[in-house]
């Protein structure tokens, strides 16, 4: 379950951020998750609430948008989605991602980053 870990580096980034502000509480917080990090939304969800026990962030809400994967193939030019097949075990596995047009292997533009985007917080 590596949405622990993810999810443990956040919270120490975001307490280390809020330390010594003058903030009652933090209502909301707002991530970015690549497609292609693999994260869970339920388990990240899970830890970011265990994690955010005894602390400002306690009792906020986390919400989390998808970033969508974008790949660029210098080979024929192809640029947009990942395409997977239907057989299921990318999630078991590390997927191989190819240019869907000629097969060759192209760059990750977008899709393997998860960062904070917005925090609310209540001022005291």
């Amino acid at each position: 379950m590596h949405e622990y870990s993810v999810m443990n580096q956040l919270v120490s980034a975001l307490l280390d951020e809020l330390e010594g502000r003058e903030l009652d509480a933090i209502k909301e917080v707002r991530i970015e998750v690549g497609e292609l990090t693999f994260l869970g939304e339920e388990q990240m969800k899970f830890a970011y609430e265990t994690l955010s026990r005894d602390t400002i962030l306690e009792g906020s809400e986390l919400n989390i948008d998808s970033i969508p994967s974008k790949i660029r193939c210098e080979e024929c030019g192809y640029e947009g989605s990942v395409n997977y097949s239907d057989g299921g075990y990318a999630h078991y596995n590390i997927p191989v991602i190819n240019c869907p047009e000629c097969d060759s292997k192209p760059e990750i533009v977008k899709g393997k980053e998860t960062k904070i985007v917005g925090v609310t917080a209540v001022e005291e």
